[in-house]
């Protein structure tokens, strides 16, 4: 198998109106968005010649609802699930999978500090290869990210609310 892993991301933990939301907004999009458009491009081509592949985006279900206080990286992580998109219907007819996985909290420098449950980076990595000796499309690697998909499912507006509702006084 020919397998491309876009993973690169930055979370400046801002929020979209706060003082830094602008610039924190760019420096996200640079990586989280424009990143990834950019590997894709480059190794599209690539896996196309070697007759195909998989490309596999980590996003965030934190790009499918808002959290507030993190408002700009989910604002980019948003944006990487709309590319995930477009790139998956652009390249399935030249052979080329693409494949989206939307971790919680994952214990990396990213998260250093927060006092929250995370995964492991093992647990994802191993929940990646399942998913895609599975042939599943979008990967939940976690119980957090999980939950947050069954909830989004049944009811998106609550879950929007319950996010919202995160917000420190």
């Amino acid at each position: 198998m020919q397998l491309l892993i876009n993973n690169a991301g930055i979370n400046r933990c801002v929020s979209l109106l706060g003082l830094a939301g602008m610039e924190a907004s760019r420096e996200e999009m640079e990586v989280n968005f424009f990143g990834t458009l950019a590997m894709c491009r480059a190794f599209a081509p690539i896996l196309e010649a070697n007759g195909g592949g998989t490309i596999v985006n980590v996003c965030s279900i934190i790009g499918l609802v808002n959290l507030p206080v993190n408002g700009t990286y989910c604002a980019s992580k948003a944006a990487g699930h709309s590319l995930l998109q477009g790139v998956r219907a652009e390249l399935a007819p030249r052979g080329i999978k693409v494949v989206g996985v939307y971790p919680g909290p994952v214990d990396t420098k990213m998260t250093a500090g927060q006092e929250i449950p995370k995964a492991s980076p093992v647990q994802v990595a191993s929940e990646i290869l399942t998913g895609l000796e599975r042939n599943v499309e979008d990967i939940f690697p976690d119980p957090m990210s999980r939950g947050v998909h069954e909830q989004l499912e049944k009811n998106a507006k609550q879950v929007e609310k319950q996010f919202a509702a995160m917000i420190p006084d």
